[in-house]
Parts: C-alpha cells; structure tokens; sequence
C-alpha cells in the first residue's frame, strides 16, 4: 500500500476531534432514543454514552431531538431556534458570519455570496476548476503501483478543498498551507493558541487576495465579495469591509473543504459495499443524482448542529426554557423509520424524499450546489478511470466513524 499522503496532521486531529473512532454505528441507539421520546433532555454524546463537554450549554440546558419531525422543526423555525449559538466558539477565529446571524442581518449578508454559489455558476466551476483538477488527480491515481490506492487521500480529501480554495483565488502553491490553517483555527485538540495562530496566519494570506481583488477583480467568488455592497438597517449601501469578507472566505474555506470530502468518502464506502448497486450506477448514469441523495441521507458528513432557543417553547410535549441549547441529531432525523422504509440501509432504488444533510429553513447550507457537483463529478471519474474498482482485500475493509462528523479515515481500493 502506498503511503498515506494528502490527509495531513490537522485532518487527523480534525476528525479525532469529531468523534473518529468513538462510535462507528450510531443508529441503533437513535432507534431507542427515538422510541421512547423524540426529544430528551441531555446531549446527544450523553445520550450516546460518550463523555464530550463541548458544544454543551455552560449551566446544563441541554436537550436533543431524534425524530425528523421535531428536527425538521428546529430548522425551519429560525425565530425560536437561534443560530447564535455559534457566537461564542466561532467569532474570535473566523469573525462574525452568516453561520451565526438570524433574521434580517442573515437575509443581507447571506444574498450576498448567494449569486456566486448557484446551480449556473457550478457548470463554470466544474468546467474551469474540477474536471481539469480530476484530470490530474486521476493521473495519479492510475500511476499508483499494482493499481491499488486510497481514495480517500488521493481524492476526497484534495478535490474540495482545491475547488474552495480556487475560488478564494488562493494559489496552487498555498492550497494546502491554507487548507491546514482552516481546520486548525477551529480544531486545534483543544490549544487555543495554535487556533489562534492559525487564525491570524490564514488571515494574512487571505487580506493579500482581498487587497488584490479590491484593485483586480476576477470572474472568482473573492472578487464577487470584494465588490459587492450591501444595504444596512438606514437604507445606506457600503461595500463590505475586508474583515468581512475574510470572515466569509474563513467560514467557507473551512466548510467547503470538509463537509464534501466527507460526504464523497462515505459514498464510495456504501457503493463499494454494495457492488450491485455500484454496477447500476455505472451502467445508468441517470441515477447519479439521485444516488448522492441517498448517500447523503444515509451517512451525512455534519450529523448534528445546536441553536439557542430565542424564547421559552414547547417540543413534542418537552418544555425548553429561553437560552437553551438544543442540538438537532440530524443522523437520527435522516434515519427515521417514519419516513422511510429499512432507513439503516444504504438504497439507491428508494423513493426520493428530502432529507436534512442541508438543513432547513433560512439557514439550507448556502454550498448546496458546489456538494453536488463536486461529488457528482467526483463519482464520474472514478466510474469512468477505475474499472472494476473494489475495495483492496489486502487492506482492512473501510467503515464509517465518527460522532460529529462522519467518515471513513481510510479509503483502500483496488482496479483491473
């Protein structure tokens, strides 16, 4: 087997942090959650038996919800469930973003990067910035000896982040400096100094763009928030500062990069355990969107987000008080048998419903599209480069972990 290169250090501890490795399989405790309430007082890592203070409500007012309905719920109503829960953790590396905005402030700033992320530009994207880049990946892949590799290193992790960090007009030479600075201001193993150096570090890089951008704009998402203008609560339009725009491209630096090459991972784990269906796919490329859906639904890469109860409120007959926190097991919703049929298993013949891997609500991830692309092409060329392609019986079979994010760690395949 190759060596490991491409997931560095600061991935390692990213998704240590996030749970790899302390829970594999999930499901059958959301089941019993489920079955005796859809919403209960506690996180949910205490409802897991694990023990993981952050993220957990500093006087203890916790409460987590299991059920689609009562998920579903939380998202979509932005008013009682607030995203400023986020404030605290996020604002002093990456600076005030849309994650934690509500209301009005959200609507402006968020239809802000909104015209660059649509299903249109995504055919830009993919035309000038992933398919040559899988080219190149694909390359190298089928250079790899005895045509054996992992995937998830020579792929999943390197095609979001290259296509993100494009975008940010970051250059190639930078990419992977960046892509390390992104995941350790926020998940540092708990040093809040590295996070903090990160953060400052990335920030130099990036006000370097902006400054350039300010004097050359391109056809990039940097430069389309370089000369955007928004409209404040006085009716007055500005241009947005530079420590505005970086603390956009720090938000979605870090999310682009992540949450794809999670998801695209989880999917070759389930098309590459189910071999029928992989050979469906190949065979009909017609089912290739409806295929990501149901692996998104079946493994999401983000299985949980908190909001702050703005007001006292009812759930399903649970009373939560104003200021509390509740966590939304977007796993358990994406599971719920009430929904669909035998929802453990991975099928891409199911009937399409929509799940909450995206969220809900005036907070639906704002990169919807970008996912979509990039693991739709993602899949193309690994159908099209690797033939025969199953898992490396010479390595250990791969399988899903993790609490917060979920994902294999290792992607080991082999090709005729």
């Amino acid at each position: 087997m190759t060596a490991r290169v491409g997931v560095n250090e600061a991935d390692r501890v990213r998704n240590q942090a996030m749970g790899a490795g302390l829970i594999d399989d999930p499901y059958p405790r959301y089941h019993e959650l489920r079955a005796t309430g859809p919403v209960h007082q506690g996180t949910i890592p205490d409802h897991l038996g694990i023990t993981d203070a952050r993220g957990s409500h500093p006087d203890g007012l916790d409460f987590s919800a299991y059920s689609w309905a009562t998920v579903d719920e939380i998202l979509r109503d932005n008013e009682t469930f607030s995203n400023s829960s986020y404030a605290p953790t996020l604002e002093p590396f990456i600076g005030r973003t849309i994650l934690q905005m509500d209301g009005a402030e959200h609507r402006r700033y968020r239809g802000l990067a909104q015209p660059g992320l649509t299903r249109g530009d995504m055919v830009r994207w993919q035309a000038t910035w992933v398919d040559p880049y899988l080219d190149r990946l694909f390359d190298r892949i089928g250079a790899e000896p005895d045509r054996r590799a992992d995937l998830n290193v020579l792929l999943c992790s390197l095609l979001p982040v290259h296509t993100i960090a494009k975008a940010w007009g970051i250059a190639d030479a930078d990419i992977d400096r960046v892509h390390e600075l992104a995941i350790t201001q926020l998940t540092a193993g708990g040093d809040y100094a590295a996070a903090i150096r990160a953060a400052e570090e990335l920030a130099g890089l990036l006000r370097e763009q902006i400054e350039l951008r300010r004097v050359e704009p391109a056809d990039d998402l940097i430069s389309l928030m370089c000369t955007a203008e928004v409209v404040d609560d006085d009716g007055d339009r500005h241009r947005l500062t530079d420590d505005e725009v970086l603390a956009f491209a720090r938000l979605l630096l870090t999310a682009g990069a992540g949450t794809t090459y999670r998801g695209l991972g989880s999917l070759l784990v389930a098309l590459l355990s189910n071999p029928e269906q992989l050979e469906r796919v190949r065979d009909d490329r017609a089912r290739l969107e409806a295929t990501i859906e149901e692996g998104l639904r079946w493994e999401q890469p983000l299985s949980a987000v908190t909001r702050l109860a703005a007001r006292d409120c009812e759930l399903e007959g649970v009373a939560i008080p104003s200021g509390s926190f509740v966590h939304a097991a977007i796993g358990a919703a994406n599971h719920d048998p009430t929904r669909w049929d035998d929802p453990d298993q991975f099928d891409i013949t199911r009937p399409p419903r929509p799940h909450v891997t995206f969220g809900g609500g005036a907070h639906f991830c704002i990169g919807i599209h970008l996912a979509r692309m990039e693991m739709k092409a993602g899949l193309d060329a690994v159908l099209d480069r690797l033939p025969g392609i199953r898992f490396d019986p010479a390595e250990p079979t791969p399988y899903i972990t993790g609490l917060t994010f979920r994902m294999p760690t290792a992607l080991p395949v082999t090709w005729d």
